[in-house]
């Protein structure tokens, strides 16, 4: 697929992040053993790698179908993330080259979501794809909540996880899914959830159904952080769009203030409690942890104003064992400013800027989209978000958007220079047929 730069890549990309975990895991059961470095675990690393190295070869191809402003904001992001693997290959070696899949992926998602924005078809079957890759993690998270596989509640002991996600036991353990942890698995329900209330059409009669399934799905990892991200996106969609969609958002505020406490109360295991936590999270202990690691990342910040780089954090580090570069800390502003240190923290900001832009831009010129109307919301919303998790990292929607918009921003670029150029040449042939005429009649 990557070879005939197929979009399926995209398609197969999704299923590949969403699974691989859990089929690594049935593997080691099967095998009696726990592999903390299993080789399946890099299978996202190395189909999203493939999608990089198709765009880049399209970028070095002369008159190459990417526009400027794609190219630009690849250039910046690949620089930064460039910059940061050598700086991390120095403190954490091979732990950097574990990590770097989940820091390119943005590269090739982009790229791809910018060379297909024209093809509507493409476009739509990515969202069927990955609301379906979701609803799989949903379906078989949910079933993983009420029965404990064997090969998850082998992991969950084998990997000393438990406690932090409970016990391996029915209703006694958070949902986790096929993923690695709760955090992600939460953050991939999430962003599902969110492409599910937002575009009509996706998944068909299975939309609500499904996001229903989400849903619950995510309310049992106990993530909070979620919780917030998919309600403000919710409610930001029809204030940045100028009241596109209000009439169903509405409808769905007024459904979840009626029968929202009703259906937490009847919540399995501590979801209820966890969600009634956020009305008073300013006195949360999770919360005011992550105030305090603002204050300690600033000071690393000055004393270390290149950065750790890419792999010295979390299982990345763990590659190399070294205990040194390891960065404890699941607040995504802080992780991103240790990463990439203060110039690579400006770039991207500076890349998230220029996304921003080119999605108001679109929304200016009155492009009548479902896409950029959903990456606004998502944007604004992910930026809350970030303060605590690190969602930018991974093979996430938001970047197939993202490039989505920066695409239709070149079209657009494209179409005006061809206006501009046709009222030039309409223009010079005029002032010759002119010119012509005053010869021919003196």
């Amino acid at each position: 697929m990557a070879s005939r730069q197929s979009s399926w890549l995209i398609d197969y990309l999704f299923f590949v992040v969403a699974l691989n975990r859990g089929v690594r895991r049935v593997v080691d059961y099967n095998n009696g053993y726990f592999n903390p470095f299993s080789t399946i675990s890099l299978t996202p690393i190395i189909v999203g790698g493939l999608a990089v190295v198709v765009v880049l070869l399209e970028l070095n191809r002369r008159g190459h179908e990417l526009g400027h402003r794609t190219a630009n904001v690849l250039y910046l992001y690949g620089g930064a993330v460039a910059f940061a693997f050598v700086i991390g290959f120095i403190n954490a070696k091979l732990g950097a080259v574990y990590a770097l899949g989940d820091y390119i992926a943005p590269i090739g998602l982009m790229g791809y979501g910018s060379l297909w924005a024209a093809d509507s078809k493409t476009i739509d079957r990515w969202c069927h794809t990955f609301a379906a890759s979701v609803l799989v993690v949903a379906v078989y998270g949910i079933w993983q909540f009420y029965t404990i596989p064997p090969w998850d509640g082998f992991w969950l002991m084998a990997s000393g996880m438990d406690g932090y996600m409970g016990i391996p036991e029915p209703t006694k353990m958070t949902l986790f899914s096929t993923m690695n942890e709760r955090g992600p698995a939460a953050m991939y329900l999430c962003c599902g959830a969110i492409l599910l209330m937002l575009r009509p059409g996706t998944l068909g009669l299975l939309r609500w159904p499904a996001a229903v399934a989400i849903l619950f799905a995510m309310l049992l990892t106990y993530s909070r952080t979620t919780v917030i991200f998919a309600g403000l996106a919710v409610a930001l969609f029809p204030l940045l769009n100028r009241g596109s969609g209000l009439l169903p958002v509405a409808g769905l505020s007024l459904l979840v203030l009626v029968a929202g406490p009703s259906i937490m109360a009847r919540m399995p295991g501590q979801a209820s409690a966890r969600v009634e936590t956020i009305g008073a999270i300013q006195d949360d202990g999770s919360f005011k942890g992550r105030i305090m690691l603002l204050g300690v990342a600033l000071r690393g910040a000055i004393a270390e104003p290149l950065g750790r780089g890419i792999g010295a954090d979390g299982m990345a580090s763990r590659v190399q064992q070294a205990s040194n570069a390891v960065v404890a800390d699941s607040t995504g502003y802080v992780k991103t400013l240790a990463t990439y240190g203060w110039i690579g923290f400006f770039v991207i900001v500076t890349v998230l800027y220029r996304l921003w832009r080119s999605s108001s831009d679109l929304v200016t010129w009155e492009l009548d989209d479902r896409n950029v109307r959903i990456f606004r919301a998502w944007f604004i919303a992910g930026m809350v978000a970030l303060f605590s998790g690190n969602w930018l990292v991974g093979a996430s929607f938001f970047w197939v958007l993202a490039g989505y918009c920066l695409g239709k921003m070149d079209q657009e670029d494209k179409s005006e220079q061809l206006a501009v150029g046709s009222k030039q040449w309409e223009d010079g042939r005029w002032e010759i047929g002119s010119n012509q005429t005053s010869v021919d009649s003196y």
